[in-house]
């Protein structure tokens, strides 16, 4: 009986090296059997097979159409934006500190594709994203992402889903995000303009500089939140506005000078945002070109939600050759479901 026993245990021994050699010279480019061996592969391993290739259809606004990118959603990302995929097991009792993978993912078409790969199984999925063509928000070791501003971040969570194939014989997944990204910052833009009604009229206007102080320094989200974590810093921190379109000498003095719209961390209106706009003003004195320099300060009370567009409108009432003063300011708030040039379509507050 032991005899027969040990001829049984060889003949398993056997077929299980046979069987381990033709799986590896099946498998080119792999140096063993065992599936934590295959390059990008994240998991557990064991026997669920080769491992699943993801792929992303980006979801629009509008219900019943998810599949279908529209070009104009403030939280759809245009063609060559990237985010990034934190990869987690379902229901993880440890922190989100130690992500199984984490891959960049680029949109063209409403779809986006990345080296992410996961074994059959159930995961939580973390996407964020700068909405940026060159960097992606990065995973500190304490499990938070921190902020700053100018950052356009935005996030969506996939919690529970079930990877496998699209169809038996592939190794592929495509899968359609149930919502779309949503934006943590409020995005702001700045206009400067001469004032239609003025006693006198400027011959040239220029926005030299403008500087937006009293902000977040830095802001940390953590990884499944629906808001940033609490801060405890001072609002010391600022933003410098450029790219003002129509400013030059050449153009209209009354024609809007504006900025490059920036997303900004959010204020709860607890510490007043003062505001530096650096002008430079032509005029003329009895036909003689002089040139007025000088810069404008500015403070206001306001809150600056996530999700929200503001529109910052400055008009310069030009009132004589030694007093080009007084500078008002009007704030539109748009809801963030519009764009930011849209006055027909936003909102006003």
């Amino acid at each position: 009986i032991c005899g027969d026993k040990n001829r049984t245990m060889m003949n398993k021994r056997l077929k299980y090296w046979i069987g381990c050699g033709l799986c590896c010279l099946g498998s080119l480019g792999l140096a063993g059997c065992s599936g934590d061996d295959m390059p990008g592969a994240s998991g557990s391993g064991g026997d669920e097979g080769e491992p699943v290739a993801l792929s992303f259809r980006l979801c629009r606004l509008v219900a019943g159409e998810a599949s279908t990118r529209v070009d104009g959603d403030p939280a759809d990302m245009a063609d060559g934006k990237t985010f990034q995929v934190y990869a987690f097991p379902a229901n993880a009792s440890t922190t989100k500190t130690q992500p199984l993978d984490g891959k960049t993912y680029t949109v063209k078409n409403g779809v986006a594709t990345g080296e992410l790969y996961l074994y059959r199984g159930t995961y939580d999925l973390y996407l964020v994203s700068y909405n940026s063509s060159t960097e992606v928000p990065e995973l500190k070791t304490d499990g938070t992402i921190p902020v700053g501003n100018g950052k356009d971040f935005m996030y969506t969570t996939l919690k529970g889903i079930v990877v496998q194939p699209n169809q038996m014989g592939e190794s592929h997944m495509s899968v359609t995000l149930p919502n779309p990204f949503k934006r943590m910052g409020a995005q702001v833009q700045v206009s400067v303009a001469g004032n239609t009604n003025s006693p006198v009229t400027p011959t040239s206007l220029v926005v030299r500089s403008f500087l937006m102080n009293g902000l977040c320094e830095s802001l940390n989200y953590t990884l499944g939140g629906s808001a940033w974590n609490a801060y405890g810093g001072s609002f010391g921190g600022n933003y410098s506005f450029s790219g003002f379109t129509n400013n030059g000498t050449g153009y209209d003095v009354k024609k809007k000078r504006e900025s490059s719209p920036v997303v900004l961390l959010p204020v709860d209106g607890t510490a007043t945002i003062d505001l530096a706009i650096e002008l430079e003003v032509g005029y003329s004195d009895n036909g003689e070109a002089k040139v007025w320099k000088d810069t404008y300060p500015a403070s206001i009370q306001k809150v600056l939600l996530p999700g929200m567009t503001y529109q910052f409108d400055f008009t310069l009432t030009f009132y004589g050759i030694l007093n080009p003063g007084d500078l008002t300011l009007a704030v539109r708030d748009y809801e963030s479901t519009m764009t930011i040039n849209s006055d027909g379509l936003g909102k006003n507050k």
